[in-house]
């Protein structure tokens, strides 16, 4: 069953073709500028004008821009976190020691996609529309996360899933994220997948 993303404060759902042409694009243009500009450059006008679309256009679907950034947070989050949870889907009965590390890999790229876009916002990038739940990869994977572990309880040597999981997926985001924000020792991409493969693989196996 596939986790589904929470509702974002919007005016109005597009539910046809065009709209979500509208949406994709004005989501598309407050990207842009972050991106090339910064957060602090992103208006409701400004998004207007690079999308190509009226200030009206923009107020029927966001009620303010922290709406539309957090609507794009929530579209990079569901992006980056779907081949994951994918692979999990896939790798229910394989052994843990072969599929942890493109696990991890996979985690890996889709921290460094989401950096590109994240540490243009300000610190609580997945708070800023203050009447939406914060949306992070860490959520929409959570049943396929608990389900992936749990097929795999065999080779565990705790009892408690619940701390597995928790440990595993904090310590890979936490060792990943200092490694994107901070590439030293000089490692390679490799060498982090290698040796938090293995530093998972022993807290859970032996």
């Amino acid at each position: 069953m596939k986790e589904s993303p929470p509702e974002i404060s919007v005016r109005k759902s597009p539910t046809q073709q065009r709209a979500r042409v509208t949406v994709d694009g004005i989501l598309e243009a407050a990207q842009l500028i972050i991106s090339k500009e910064g957060y602090d450059y992103v208006t409701t006008n400004h998004i207007a004008e690079i999308a190509g679309v009226s200030i009206g256009t923009v107020y029927q679907y966001f009620p303010r821009k922290e709406a539309i950034v957090a609507a794009l947070v929530e579209q990079l989050v569901v992006t980056v976190s779907e081949p994951i949870r994918r692979y999990m889907l896939e790798s229910m009965q394989v052994p843990l020691a072969r599929c942890m590390p493109t696990l991890i890999g996979m985690v890996l790229n889709s921290r460094r996609q989401m950096s590109l876009l994240l540490r243009r916002l300000p610190r609580d990038a997945t708070k800023l529309c203050e009447d939406s739940v914060p949306f992070t990869s860490e959520r929409f994977l959570f049943k396929t996360t608990s389900d992936f572990f749990k097929s795999h309880l065999g080779e565990f040597r705790i009892d408690d899933i619940d701390m597995a999981i928790y440990v595993s997926e904090y310590l890979c985001i936490g060792v990943i994220d200092g490694y994107l924000a901070d590439p030293t020792p000089k490692l390679s991409d490799e060498q982090v997948v290698e040796h938090l493969s293995d530093t998972i693989l022993k807290f859970l196996t032996r």
